[in-house]
């Protein structure tokens, strides 16, 4: 019995460093995509450092089209990156108390996808695309995107695949 406990404490630390690996990652590609943003939104401007561009200034989603996936990538990473460390925070605290690690990852996943749920539902003219591929373009986007435009698709093809999964 006490070989299981330590497969499961294992299995258990092994999961919080990679979360937490995760969240650092998260919260150290903020300031580039912030950066990669306001040189986009700049592209004329020498000295991006002078603009001095609050966050409040960035543009939201619901103003992005399709015809700009580096704008709509962007975006939609950084509001990831505003909203996922704390949850991230909080399944590691619940693993570290010593909650069952499959209704931790359970809980985790259905957070990711409502948070992602949430950030991808200004970008109705993408999910229209969706509708409009073959499945064998779906599986190349899932299994190796090309592009900003592939990434978004990617990430709204999981969110179908988690309702599915989800709500059946």
């Amino acid at each position: 019995m006490e070989e299981l406990n330590i497969s499961v404490d294992q299995e258990r630390v092994k999961i919080i460093e990679k979360m937490l690996a995760y969240k650092i990652s998260l919260e150290s590609s903020y300031e580039d995509l912030v950066s990669q943003l306001i040189n986009y939104y700049n592209k004329d401007s020498n000295s991006i450092e002078s603009m001095n561009i609050t966050k409040k200034e960035l543009k939201d989603l619901k103003y992005v089209s399709y015809k700009n996936p580096f704008e709509a990538y962007l975006l939609t990473q950084i509001k990831m990156v505003e909203t996922l460390p704390q949850i991230i925070e909080e399944h590691i605290r619940m693993l570290n108390v010593g909650d069952d690690i499959d209704l931790v990852l359970e809980s985790f996943e259905l957070e990711v996808y409502h948070i992602k749920k949430n950030v991808y539902s200004e970008l109705t003219e993408w999910e229209v695309l969706i509708d409009h591929i073959t499945d064998e373009r779906k599986s190349d986007i899932t299994c190796n995107p090309k592009g900003h435009g592939d990434l978004i698709l990617k990430e709204l093809l999981w969110i179908r695949k988690c309702e599915e999964k989800l709500f059946q």
